[in-house]
């Protein structure tokens, strides 16, 4: 009598959604989502992670002027090097400054002078300055909380530079593959919508951007996506963003761009 008990082999099809899963959970990034939370500034929120008011400034400092109209650049935000994991700040801090009477999008042949961003190592509130003159009235001073999110690249960076993902996205849905990739991003729990964020990918409005360093021509990397926020009553032309880029080589390397709908 043979005893033997038969195996059954059973083949367990991956399906092209869940090859676009492992795809996509090991392009994720981590970064950091900024929501307005409070209206309002005092000084005790000098160095903090912010929106309008007053920008963070030392003794000495000066407002900067664009260079196209003359008139004193608006700062908008501000924020980090680094945060750790409870998200408490630390490193340098960065001033974003912009002009909206000109309004930049960060085209070479622009007029320099635009916009800014200044920096500031070992900020401290005892070291502040007010510096009324670049006080928006148009933007409302507002606090931020933050948060660890993931991102992905939009869409069409996926097309460009990781075609077997876009291949998945294409199996999946032929007529629609941007859909399958946003729904499945969400899936995997991704952020697809553009926001305010620190690090990870930009997440274009308009399509890829082709931003290099201003000094080396080399690559530079997302130090900052600053999205139109409601309750800051920031506008980027049509509810745009401007993408804040940073080369890692050079610490005065910064770049913009400015895309709206």
């Amino acid at each position: 009598m043979n005893n033997k008990k038969e195996l059954k082999i059973v083949k367990v099809e991956i399906t092209p959604e869940d090859k676009l899963k492992k795809a996509l959970n090991k392009l994720k990034k981590e970064c950091i989502r900024v929501m307005p939370t409070n209206a309002g500034f005092d000084k005790s929120q000098a160095i903090d992670t912010r929106f309008g008011g007053s920008a963070y400034s030392e003794k000495g400092d000066k407002v900067p002027v664009c260079e196209g109209c003359g008139k004193p650049l608006t700062f908008i935000f501000q924020y980090r090097d680094k945060y750790d994991k409870d998200l408490n700040p630390s490193g340098d801090l960065h001033s974003v400054y912009y002009c909206f009477d000109c309004t930049p999008i960060g085209r070479p042949e622009e007029e320099k002078g635009q916009w800014a961003v200044i920096s500031h190592k070992n900020p401290d509130v005892s070291k502040f300055v007010e510096q009324k003159e670049n006080i928006s009235t148009i933007l409302n001073p507002t606090s931020c909380s933050l948060s660890r999110v993931f991102v992905l690249p939009d869409y069409e960076t996926v097309e460009n530079n990781y075609s077997e993902i876009a291949e998945f996205c294409e199996e999946i849905d032929p007529d629609d593959p941007m859909s399958a990739y946003e729904e499945v991003g969400n899936a995997v729990g991704c952020l697809m919508e553009p926001s305010t964020t620190i690090g990870g990918y930009p997440i274009w409005i308009q399509g890829e951007g082709s931003q290099v360093c201003p000094n080396c021509k080399g690559e530079v990397k997302l130090a900052v996506q600053i999205d139109s926020e409601e309750a800051v009553n920031l506008m980027f032309g049509d509810a745009g963003c401007l993408y804040v880029f940073k080369c890692p080589k050079h610490k005065d390397g910064y770049v913009v761009e400015m895309q709206c709908f």
